[in-house]
This record gives C-alpha cells, sequence and structure tokens, in this order.
C-alpha cells in the first residue's frame, strides 16, 4: 500500500507552456533549492491518446508572496523521449530552474540544466547528453497545486 499523500489537486491552471506561459512560470517561481517530489509517468492508450504522460511535482518558492514554498506540476503530454536517472541522495533538488528549449518540433525539458551556464543548448542530442532528469515532449502545462496534505 502507498503510504505516501497524494498529489494536490490544482489551485491555478493549467496553463499552456508556451512562451508565454513558461515566462510566466520563470517568473512565478524561485527554482533555487526547489525539490523534485514525484515523477509519474504513463501511458495513454485509445483512439484519442496524448501517448506517454508525464506529470513532474516540484516544491518551489512563490517569488511575490514572501517565498513560500508551493507545490506545481509540470505535466507533459505526447513525450518522446526521457530519461531519468537515479538522484543522489533522497530527491533531485533543483539549483537553477529548468530549462525549456524546442528542437525537431519536440519541447525538451531539462530540470539539470546548470550543467550549461549561461550557454544554450545547440541541439537535442546536447539537452540529453549529461542530464539526468530530462523530457521531450509534444505539449505541456504547469499548474499550481494546493499545499501537501499533512
Amino acid at each position: 500500500m502507498d503510504q505516501r499523500p497524494r498529489v494536490p489537486a490544482r489551485k491555478l491552471g493549467p496553463y499552456a507552456l508556451t512562451d508565454d506561459g513558461i515566462a510566466a512560470l520563470l517568473a512565478r517561481y524561485e527554482f533555487g533549492d526547489a525539490c523534485v517530489r514525484r515523477v509519474l509517468l504513463d501511458q495513454e492508450f485509445g483512439p484519442r491518446t496524448r501517448g506517454r504522460v508525464v506529470r513532474l511535482v516540484i516544491d518551489a518558492r512563490v517569488v511575490n508572496e514572501g517565498l513560500r514554498w508551493e507545490p506545481v506540476c509540470l505535466d507533459l503530454y505526447g513525450v518522446e523521449r526521457f530519461r531519468v536517472d537515479e538522484s543522489r541522495g533522497f530527491a533531485w533538488v533543483l539549483d537553477v530552474p529548468p530549462r525549456f528549449t524546442r528542437f525537431d518540433g519536440l519541447l525538451q525539458v531539462d530540470l539539470c540544466a546548470e550543467r550549461f551556464g549561461g550557454l544554450r543548448p545547440g541541439n537535442a542530442r546536447e539537452v540529453f547528453e549529461g542530464s539526468d532528469l530530462v523530457f521531450a515532449a509534444t505539449d505541456g502545462g504547469w499548474s499550481a497545486l494546493e499545499p501537501w496534505e499533512s
């Protein structure tokens, strides 16, 4: 039996991971010391499927609200490629915000983007090389979630 708290319900969103949606996400949250709490992988089947679906739940700080912690989720649809390596320790702690790039018609979401420093990856292969937590999807969205259950 799973004893972990359930993923909280949505409070705000979902907002599309378009250029404007990504800018709003990065403006709302401070990701330094943010913690990836859940990585949920699912596969949809049927005539109206969006393919493989991934939900990432991250505890991040809300910039304009006294840096209080809030769970935020990234929902990725049509995930064609991903890499989830074991974290070093109990969880993935983010040093920098996720990096969102687009190559070959796919949205690349890299949660280990600190390895690039200020540089930008030149192609999808560079995004995946050396990353422990990265996804390539056709579409996605983000939502602010209610607080975790105690």
